[in-house]
């Protein structure tokens, strides 16, 4: 069911334990008694150093989709022939991706800002968001890539690259659930114009996209202010163009107050 946000942007009184797991790249579940939401589920390529499954993502009835980029949505087709009963909540651009992928229009739900979803216990609000500012391919590192053992991945990456367009609609969903909330971000970057929910109980923040992670990851949590950091999306999901982050500088500025998410495991919020 969508909803429009009230103005306020009042917390909606849910009442015991919500817990978020990460499965590699962006793929990020949410969980409460009642429930589970799934956001950008993903199964790297091959020499990636995760053990992400297609199978794991089977059981969901809800995804959620930040933005249209393949390594957000590139599965959703095969975990939506997997899984009939699923809903994949996504903007218009991955919308239209999915369908020219074969997903079915009744197992896609367009969403936009200023919208939110109620169901299973959770209720999810979305905001503008903006990505990352990709670094350039320089010549030495494509030379770099086609070095690697794992250059056989490169035509597929290249075409889905193509194929798969964010077209400037990357969302930031807020999650609330027991009591709790979580904020979101599909990409490293948020919108200087958008009031965003801050002092969330937990923070999911994808350390991706930029050449250098730290400035930005350090920007959002300074205005985001939330209690506690879980960082994802740092690890080889689709090698040679990818390899995992260091994330040291930012758990070292920290503390205890940011952590990198160990994939599998559940964490409370």
């Amino acid at each position: 069911m969508i909803v429009q946000v009230d103005k306020q942007g009042q917390n909606h009184p849910l009442g015991a334990k919500m817990q978020v797991v990460w499965h590699g790249t962006a793929a990020v579940e949410v969980r409460c008694p009642s429930g589970r939401l799934l956001f950008d589920p993903f199964v790297p390529l091959k020499g990636s150093s995760s053990g992400v499954r297609l199978e794991d993502y089977d059981g969901f009835p809800e995804i959620f989709v930040t933005h249209g980029h393949f390594d957000h949505i590139a599965s959703i087709p095969a975990i939506t022939r997997r899984n009939r009963h699923v809903r994949v909540h996504c903007t218009r651009t991955p919308y239209e991706t999915l369908r020219k992928k074969g997903v079915p229009a009744e197992a896609l739900e367009l969403v936009c800002p200023g919208q939110a979803w109620e169901g299973s216990g959770f209720a999810v609000r979305v905001f503008p968001g903006r990505h990352a500012v990709l670094p350039r391919a320089s010549f030495s590192r494509v030379a770099s890539w086609w070095r690697s053992p794992f250059r056989s991945n490169l035509p597929h990456i290249a075409l889905q690259h193509w194929l798969c367009r964010e077209n400037g609609e990357t969302v930031f969903y807020h999650v609330e659930a027991e009591g709790k909330s979580l904020s979101l971000m599909g990409s490293l970057n948020l919108r200087d114009d958008v009031a965003y929910p801050r002092h969330a109980d937990l923070l999911v923040l994808p350390c991706n996209g930029w050449e250098d992670v730290i400035p930005p990851a350090v920007r959002a949590i300074e205005r985001l202010e939330p209690r506690r950091v879980l960082l994802d999306h740092y690890d080889d999901a689709f090698p040679p163009v990818t390899g995992p982050v260091d994330l040291a500088p930012l758990l070292d500025k920290y503390g205890g107050m940011a952590a990198p998410m160990a994939p599998g495991m559940a964490v409370d919020v």
